[in-house]
């Protein structure tokens, strides 16, 4: 029997992102029906300053639209049928076409303290921290969240001098490309409470290093049983996968 590092995150990726459209909130509600506790999701503004969860840099892939979500208002945005692409290596059980995009404001008031939700910057933008910061605190949410960026060092940490109640994650993925142990001691130096690694990049040696150092270590880009397990058993923090149910089984059955 395999046992877990602790704590072990199930972290539903872009919702049960696996069964339902990524990020719109028939994935988040799949999650919730599963009994995951933790989401994962993306956030960036609109061109009205509205703090719209989507994932690409770009609109073609999951939406009927064109072009880049900041160029767009938010009213014009929520007029996009978010849940009628297709994705062979998904398993979607019914017809989702229509499904909106939605706020991070959305999010939170219909889970509220129910879920740990990890919440990615997805770009440097002005004021984004601040207003992700504010819409998080405003609804007393603060321990219910790990603030996450890939790079982007610096907003983290005015994320952090904003509001010291927030957990910050972070994937320094250039820096662990080049210098992997430096990546892991520079997030524990920041007072950075996670560093997420990737499939790609993830070793035993480095998230001992991370525990050692008093920080946790989760995995992404699970795209398969095999990576998932692969993941736990290095002795990640638990990760986030599109098919949280997967996750769910696997810690049902090593669980100590």
């Amino acid at each position: 029997m395999v046992g877990l590092a602790h704590p072990f995150h199930v972290i539903a990726h872009r919702g049960a992102s696996g069964y339902a459209p990524e990020n719109t909130m028939a994935a988040f509600e799949r999650a919730a029906g599963m009994g995951v506790t933790e989401v994962e999701t993306d956030v960036a503004f609109t061109r009205d300053r509205a703090l719209i969860l989507f994932h690409d840099e770009t609109l073609e892939r999951t939406t009927n639209g064109a072009g880049l979500p900041e160029d767009f208002t938010l009213a014009e945005l929520k007029r996009l049928d978010a849940g009628s692409w297709h994705d062979p290596n998904l398993s979607w059980d019914r017809d989702y076409a229509g499904e909106p995009l939605i706020t991070l404001q959305e999010l939170l008031d219909r889970f509220g303290k129910s879920l740990t939700y990890h919440i990615e910057l997805k770009k440097p933008m002005r004021g984004l921290v601040s207003a992700v910061v504010a819409a998080i605190e405003e609804r007393g949410l603060a321990e219910r969240v790990y603030l996450f960026a890939i790079e982007n060092e610096e907003g983290l940490k005015e994320a952090q001098r904003l509001s010291p109640g927030l957990r910050i994650a972070w994937a320094p993925e250039k820096l662990l490309e080049s210098d992997p142990r430096a990546a892991v001691e520079r997030c524990a130096a920041n007072g950075f409470q996670m560093i997420t690694l990737n499939a790609r990049n993830q070793s035993r040696e480095l998230v001992e290093l991370a525990h050692r150092l008093g920080i946790e270590a989760r995995s992404s880009g699970i795209s398969s049983r095999e990576k998932m397990v692969a993941a736990a058993e290095l002795g990640c923090n638990g990760m986030t996968i599109n098919w949280p149910d997967w996750l769910q089984d696997y810690v049902g059955a090593n669980s100590q």
